[in-house]
């Protein structure tokens, strides 16, 4: 008789070595495309390079807290996440007390540390609607239940959108959305609110002077090349110049005051700039491996709660990569976001850092078997795949009965 080990689960390694490579990618480039302006203004070269390698270890510490964390428990930290975020987005308007950089006041500081709270609004609404459509999927179109989560995006947006941080508002809309759809809603009610979300942005994206002057010369940034077209065309340059392999790392020249925002928002320009086309794919394909890893997760996940968390950690992650990449090669109008996991940011990479722990989690509590994710039939029913053993086999019922497949009713949330 052939002993049998039972198959134990583990983590994603593939996915925690892309977002480790991402990682250290954007120490490099911190300190390359800060390096001259720290020495201008702190006389140290390596003061950013310095609070980055922090943030990421802080980042790494958290990931792996998270990691280990049944992604369950954050049920109970939804609302007062939610809350506490709001508190804090509400302070950053307040004079006196939000720090204002750049005609923003999107931060908030404490001596020589800074934390800037809409970052945290992406996981925080994450955490809110995996753990609100999660156990009420069969409700999803009451009253009860779209009405919370329409309240707690729009107030997370609106709220962002008041900083004015116009790119991270659209992401935490994206982000609830694809939540959203995934839960199971119906396509006419998603269909219109797709439609008024997209109505909402566009408003807000010509009722202010600077953001309509973006829109207009989005088209041809030549026509204003020294005003708002001057950051669309050094991207260019920056991409242009590095040609396939690039001027070498450190050696890029777009960062020397040409570049606004070299080491945060234009932080794929330097890249492109130093490591040149090769490089800059090598970062798109890093970023498709996060988005397949992560749908892959969500697919295979035990429960709803789990696909909705892999969702939507996997749409913040990867949208954002591709509107600041898409901004940097001028096929979106101009928008300040940041690169996961590259650009300059604490509050960027913490938080990122820990939602791969996260997503870390829900792999590894779904295991390597492949089952079909939670959908809904004709009449309107979830269905939840046949509890199986350890060996992939369905289990049968009681006094073997045919195999008990779960509905939604008796499904875990």
């Amino acid at each position: 008789m052939k002993l049998r080990l039972p198959r134990t689960t583990s983590y994603d390694l593939v996915l925690l070595l892309v977002v480790v490579a991402l990682t250290l990618l954007g120490i490099a480039m911190v300190f390359s495309a800060s390096g001259i302006r720290a020495l201008d203004t702190v006389d140290d070269p390596r003061y950013y390079l310095g609070w980055q390698a922090l943030w990421a270890s802080l980042g790494l510490v958290g990931m792996v807290a998270a990691m280990r964390l049944d992604y369950h428990r954050y049920r109970a930290l939804a609302v007062p996440l939610v809350v506490i975020v709001v508190a804090l987005l509400v302070a950053v308007l307040v004079p006196g007390v939000g720090v204002r950089a750049g005609g923003a006041a999107r931060w908030l500081r404490a001596g020589a540390v800074g934390l800037q709270p809409a970052e945290l609004a992406k996981l925080a609404l994450i955490v809110y609607l995996a753990a609100w459509f999660g156990p009420r999927r069969e409700r999803l179109g009451s009253i009860g239940v779209f009405v919370p989560f329409v309240v707690v995006t729009g107030v997370l947006a609106a709220l962002t959108v008041a900083e004015p941080d116009l790119g991270t508002a659209i992401v935490l809309v994206a982000i609830a959305m694809t939540m959203y759809f995934i839960a199971g809603a119906r396509l006419r009610i998603f269909g219109a609110l797709a439609g008024l979300a997209l109505v909402s942005v566009l408003a807000v994206a010509v009722a202010q002077p600077y953001r309509l002057a973006r829109l207009v010369t989005f088209l041809d940034p030549w026509s204003d090349p020294k005003g708002a077209g001057f950051q669309a065309i050094q991207s260019l340059y920056g991409l242009a110049l590095g040609g396939v392999f690039g001027e070498g790392l450190g050696a890029g020249r777009e960062k020397f005051g040409f570049l606004p925002a070299p080491y945060t928002d234009s932080i794929f320009a330097v890249l492109g700039d130093e490591i040149g086309l090769a490089g800059t794919l090598v970062v798109i394909v890093l970023f498709f491996a996060i988005a397949y890893r992560g749908i892959a997760i969500a697919l295979r996940a035990k429960d709803s709660t789990g696909a909705l968390f892999a969702a939507g950690i996997t749409t913040w992650l990867v949208f954002q990569a591709w509107v600041n990449m898409a901004v940097v090669a001028s096929l979106v109008p101009m928008t300040g976001i940041t690169l996961p996991f590259i650009s300059y940011g604490g509050s960027s990479l913490c938080v990122g850092l820990i939602a791969v722990g996260i997503l870390l989690n829900v792999g590894r509590e779904a295991g390597p078997t492949v089952s079909r994710a939670p959908g809904r039939r004709r009449n309107g029913r979830s269905y939840q795949p046949a509890a199986r053993d350890r060996r992939g086999a369905a289990r049968p019922g009681p006094r073997g009965a045919a195999p008990v497949h779960r509905w939604s009713s008796r499904a875990r949330g």
